[in-house]
């Protein structure tokens, strides 16, 4: 899937609070008919825009230890922290200024974009220094046609395309050699996670509208980064879609009890920070886990436009398995969860109940709460795309 169907992002202004970059002024990115601003930084003396503006005109943007490496096309960019120059399929090429980071956002001197990005597109992104803007189109698809060219009407008339459905990507937690959490009965979190998600994505598939893909189906592992990654790959462009991971809570405390919601930020609270440690623990069963410090996946989607929608998604999951859940309302919460960065739509990783409280333990394990979960978390997806809906019918 291309990244450029989305325009990712919001301006520093908007962004929530603990950015490090001192703000500069703004610059307007366009991608088709998506505009979206996003503030310059002039931390070091000279103007820099994070690496992610490049997602925005139709780049991959993948993080590494040392920096970014950036897909653009048929060229891969290798930037790394600290270095005047980047490496483009293997050559390096100077740049005046140095790409640094910044509270753990990857920032590219203007200069790589005013001289660089447009040879590597084609030039299809251009890039105005003086107006501070970039724009750029969405390559051609084979066939088509440039609306400024002359057409001949068909003799035919063309037959009118089916409604475009939604996506729900269902993703359930842990699987094959990664149990997940254990519960005083010896129920494992990976089975009750895959019994939810099979009864979730078998209710979806009911509604025609909706395309409905499972991360894993049966008893096996997946890695973590490669789960968004699957998500991504499986949308096509244009496409409404959603990500939901579905877990079981787990704490040493067998009185713990209730349901909650995360979106993917940084963990706020001991107890958000707890949860997102025990999910993310799930790496130590994979061959090659993604390296590079959290921070920058953490800090560079804040600016995700998914953010506010993943949150009010959080909203509607909790709102929904307050009617069955006999659980406390634990609440929408938010975390730094592996399995929900890199998703460019919006995603949510729910925790229908803890494992580890013996009473929900049972309840878990029984096909009629299973059964009730899934229905409320299908309603919680109808619910999201009825109000965007409603939104986009009111502009």
């Amino acid at each position: 899937m291309n990244p450029i169907i989305t325009a990712l992002l919001l301006s520093f202004a908007s962004a929530p609070a603990g950015l490090g970059a001192q703000p500069g002024q703004p610059w307007t990115i366009e991608s088709g008919p998506r505009s979206s601003q996003v503030n310059e930084s002039t931390a070091r003396g000279y103007a820099a825009l994070p690496a992610s503006v490049l997602v925005s005109v139709g780049a991959e943007v993948s993080y590494a230890r040392e920096g970014v490496v950036v897909q653009v096309g048929a060229h891969q960019v290798a930037v790394a922290n600290g270095a005047a120059q980047v490496t483009v399929d293997g050559t390096a090429r100077p740049l005046a200024h140095a790409v640094y980071a910044e509270s753990g956002v990857v920032f590219l001197p203007v200069d790589f974009f005013r001289e660089l990005l447009p040879g590597l597109t084609d030039g299809r992104v251009r890039v105005d220094v003086a107006r501070r803007s970039i724009r750029g189109s969405a390559a051609r698809q084979a066939g088509a046609v440039a609306a400024t060219e002359e057409v001949t009407p068909a003799v035919e008339p063309v037959p009118m395309r089916a409604p475009q459905r939604k996506l729900v990507v269902v993703d359930a937690g842990h699987g094959g050699r990664d149990p997940g959490a254990s519960g005083p009965g010896g129920t494992r979190e990976k089975n009750v996670t895959l019994a939810v998600a099979r009864r979730l994505a078998a209710i979806l598939r009911e509604d025609p509208s909706l395309e409905v893909r499972m991360t894993r189906d049966r008893d096996t592992l997946i890695a973590l980064h490669d789960r968004a990654r699957l998500a991504n790959r499986w949308r096509d462009e244009g496409q409404p879609a959603l990500f939901i991971s579905v877990h079981c809570n787990a704490n040493p405390s067998r009185s713990e009890k209730g349901y909650e919601t995360y979106f993917l930020a940084e963990a706020r609270t001991a107890d958000a920070r707890r949860v997102e440690a025990f999910e993310n623990a799930s790496v130590k069963y994979e061959e090659a886990p993604v390296g590079g410090p959290m921070a920058f996946i953490l800090t560079d989607l804040r600016q995700n436009q998914h953010l506010r929608e993943s949150s009010d998604w959080a909203q509607l999951v909790q709102n929904r398995l307050r009617e069955i859940h006999p659980g406390p309302n634990r609440g929408v919460k938010q975390a730094g969860f592996a399995v929900l960065r890199g998703a460019f739509m919006p995603a949510v990783l729910v925790e229908i109940g803890f494992v580890s409280n013996p009473t929900e333990e049972r309840l878990l394990n029984g096909e009629e709460m299973q059964r009730e979960v899934a229905a409320q978390l299908a309603r919680s997806v109808h619910d999201f795309f009825a109000r965007t809906q409603q939104a986009s019918a009111s502009r």
